[in-house]
């Protein structure tokens, strides 16, 4: 009995060593061509998104995560392998036809779109734009969708992929404005989106839209619950009341200064003139100094004011990546460029 056994077991092991071989053979020529090949296209596999929705039986939301569980993966091989990922916003597409209301592929389609190796070609970044406005037609209460969306057409696309076309980005910047209004009244109970949303009453005020920048601000002040912000918005306001008291004298005065033929009272007005002048000089640099030792220290709390002028500036790593960050404070790389910025910015907050 042990002696069968023992020779049915020297079969096995013979046979699965001859098999060992001869699949050891052809695998090792199977293994250097796999090694030469490399993917350089996507196929497609999908019919079009109409079709897609027949295709899945009613099931639409099992087939869509499906396919979102592909588009994960597959971008990030495709970021491994260095390779751009072509599918992506046709699949993208049905995704969108599949669950129309399916707020997280809205919420991530700009970092999955524009994250990709080498340049982003213009086409996905208006794709992208169209991907986050369907997100708000169809979600139009969801005020994360409305700000990713404002973030993205404001300061993203035009810093990071418009510098060629600086008319499209400089359009695009006054029409992210609107998105962020409308996040701002949607985020009334969540504060940060409120504070994300604030720099469109910088792009208004550094578009020369004085009007319009303090309408977006009254307006955040209205629907926020938060204190601290609402603060903020106050202070932003009265800079702008300042502003448009001391604008309105000056013109009064220098109109006052060439129709007066009184040498006396000429001097008074240019004296007058002089004072604010001087005033405005004094506002600047105290704000400057107080901006100064705020950025200090929220930046470099642990050092002095000595050791932060030898250091320069702290720019922000992500607000700063690309271009067109040239008038952004946070951006600046030597304080006095932060101080030339700083002082525009206390022109028009």
């Amino acid at each position: 009995m042990k002696r069968s056994v023992a020779r049915e077991w020297t079969v096995v092991l013979a046979v699965l060593g001859v098999a060992m071989v001869l699949v050891s053979s052809v695998r090792r020529h199977l293994f250097s061509a796999h090694k030469s090949a490399k993917e350089t296209r996507d196929v497609y596999f999908l019919p079009p998104p109409n079709q897609v929705v027949k295709l899945s039986l009613g099931y639409r939301h099992a087939v869509a995560d499906m396919i979102w569980a592909h588009v994960l993966v597959s971008q990030g091989l495709h970021t491994f392998q260095q390779r751009h990922f072509s599918n992506l916003t046709r699949l993208y597409d049905v995704i969108t036809t599949l669950t129309p209301t399916w707020r997280t592929p809205y919420l991530l389609s700009e970092a999955l779109i524009t994250f990709q190796t080498g340049q982003v070609p213009y086409a996905e970044v208006v794709k992208t734009r169209e991907i986050l406005e369907l997100g708000t037609r169809n979600l139009p209460l969801d005020g994360e969708i409305w700000l990713s969306l404002g973030q993205f057409v404001s300061f993203m696309a035009p810093s990071s992929y418009l510098d060629d076309k600086p008319e499209v980005a400089a359009r695009w910047r006054q029409e992210g404005v609107k998105y962020l209004a409308r996040a701002t009244e949607l985020g009334a109970g969540q504060s940060h989106i409120s504070w994300q949303a604030l720099g469109g009453a910088n792009i208004l005020a550094a578009a020369g839209k004085r009007d319009e920048a303090i309408r977006f601000l009254q307006l955040a002040y209205a629907v926020s619950d938060d204190a601290e912000f609402k603060a903020d918005v106050e202070k932003r306001l009265a800079r702008y009341r300042q502003q448009d008291e001391r604008d309105a004298r000056l013109k009064l005065l220098q109109r006052k200064l060439t129709i007066t033929e009184d040498d006396q009272q000429r001097r008074k007005l240019a004296q007058e003139i002089n004072r604010l002048r001087a005033q405005l000089v004094r506002e600047t640099n105290i704000a400057l100094q107080k901006a100064f030792r705020q950025a200090v220290s929220e930046e470099l709390p642990w050092i002095g004011r000595n050791q932060a002028f030898a250091l320069g500036p702290a720019p922000h790593p992500a607000l700063c990546a690309g271009r067109g960050h040239d008038r952004q404070t946070e951006c600046a790389t030597t304080w006095k460029e932060w101080a030339r910025r700083q002082s525009a910015l206390n022109a028009a907050p």
